[in-house]
């Protein structure tokens, strides 16, 4: 690393730290300024991703897991996928066990189109949303 380093001090949860810390074991990262610079850079790389070109086109996926009893969650997931028909090429749905279900769209169009989908599904009651797109 050629640029200067510099120091931060960072505060969270007890729980957070440790379960940052089994991660950092699980695949051999020593040290946590290892680990958070590169947690940051992928968070830096999904942001730039979602404040590209707006014309610019893209393909993707996007990835979440939400509870299935949730029916207003349902609907409006069926809504947003009608919605957004133009740009969802493909999705793929799994069962994970009797509450939940993992879902990934594959999309493809105008980088702003992506950027407004995934919006809306940020505004929902999903976990583990992730997605990466060029």
């Amino acid at each position: 690393m050629n640029e200067k380093a510099a120091r931060i001090s960072i505060t969270l949860p007890r729980q957070t730290l440790e379960d940052f810390e089994k991660s950092m074991s699980e695949i051999g990262i020593r040290k946590r300024s290892t680990a958070v610079r590169k947690a940051m850079e992928t968070f830096i790389r999904e942001n730039r991703m979602l404040s590209g070109k707006e014309d610019a086109k893209s393909i993707g996926t996007v990835s979440y897991v939400y509870t299935h009893d949730k029916r207003d969650l349902v609907d409006q997931l069926l809504d947003i996928q009608h919605y957004f028909g133009n740009i969802i090429i493909s999705s793929l749905h799994v069962h994970l066990d009797a509450e939940r279900c993992f879902e990934t769209l594959i999309v493809r169009g105008k980088a702003g189109d992506i950027r407004t989908l995934i919006n809306r599904l940020l505004g929902l009651e999903l976990s583990n949303i992730s997605y990466q797109f060029m």
